[in-house]
């Protein structure tokens, strides 16, 4: 079940394929695995790098005098930008395929040399210049079989507030932003399956963004400082109203098409039946993309 809206997208700006054995398929699949390390080389950068008119973008101020590829050690800090048009890895298995969406992605540096120019050794060093990079993704399946919970935001006495929403769709990251959340229907609940995050109690009521449960649900305090424990989700949050706006998913819409389902009252972190979920994700597959 992919959140992503209805709307034509390149496949290569947005995935990479990758073939992997059956111990890691199965292991990203079970939740074992949940960080997928590429090197990268020049079979690989274009897929991950910023790329302009063929050219790799450095975070750089200066073009380093010599570089070669995605090697540039750059003091320890990654030069390139890596784009964040990448939303999804997809790992396939001789026939079999798992749709992952990336959570996070770090570089990491390898072993340092000099280069010495194209067509001449390298020499290691620890000391050099140049290094052979590497890109840690985390990742979340995806999972046919998913649940569908709905969350339940009222700005004006959570936590999480207007301005705390502001700043997180401000700062996404591959179409994506973190959040947790607690939720009341949570012996079910699993990572991989899927949440709509229904605001309420004021005049812009509605869906205003979905995603994933990127963990199982665990304990804690409670975000409202009673003495009791609550338990907690950690969130992947895509396809946000833009902050101020109305969402195009409306509560008097899913009054009108679901009426079936009571919408204004209830807990946060509900599990929705089955047929209610079918027909939410048939009205957020309608509505016009109005994402960042």
């Amino acid at each position: 079940m992919i959140m992503a809206k209805n709307k034509e997208v390149d496949i290569n700006d947005t995935a990479i394929t990758l073939e992997v054995d059956k111990e890691t398929f199965d292991e990203v699949r079970n939740g074992e695995i949940t960080n997928i390390v590429l090197y990268l080389n020049e079979g690989n950068q274009n897929l991950i790098l910023e790329n302009v008119n063929g050219n790799l973008v450095l975070k750089t101020k200066n073009m380093p005098a010599e570089y070669h590829g995605c090697y540039y050690y750059n003091r320890g800090r990654f030069p390139y930008l890596i784009k964040d048009t990448l939303r999804y890895l997809v790992l396939t298995c001789g026939d079999d395929s798992c749709l992952t969406r990336i959570l996070e992605t770090e570089p990491q540096p390898g072993t340092r040399f000099r280069f010495q120019g194209h067509g001449k050794p390298s020499i290691e060093d620890p000391k050099g210049d140049c290094c052979v990079w590497s890109i840690a993704f985390m990742i979340v399946p995806f999972f046919d079989n998913s649940k569908v919970y709905l969350m339940r935001w009222n700005p004006s006495i959570s936590s999480f507030t207007e301005q705390d929403y502001k700043k997180c769709v401000a700062n996404m990251k591959h179409g994506a932003f973190p959040l947790n959340w607690s939720i009341s229907e949570w012996e079910e609940a699993r990572r991989g399956d899927v949440f709509y995050m229904l605001r309420v109690g004021d005049n812009k009521s509605g869906i205003v963004f979905n995603g994933q449960f990127v963990n199982d649900p665990y304990p804690d305090e409670d975000w409202a400082g009673s003495a009791k424990r609550r338990m907690y989700v950690n969130m992947a949050c895509m396809n946000p109203t833009k902050p101020g706006k109305a969402p195009v998913l409306s509560m008097e819409k899913l009054q009108t098409v679901i009426p079936e389902f009571d919408w204004l009252k209830g807990h946060s972190g509900i599990l929705l039946p089955d047929d209610v979920a079918k027909k939410l994700l048939e009205l957020m597959a309608q509505c016009d993309d109005s994402s960042l």
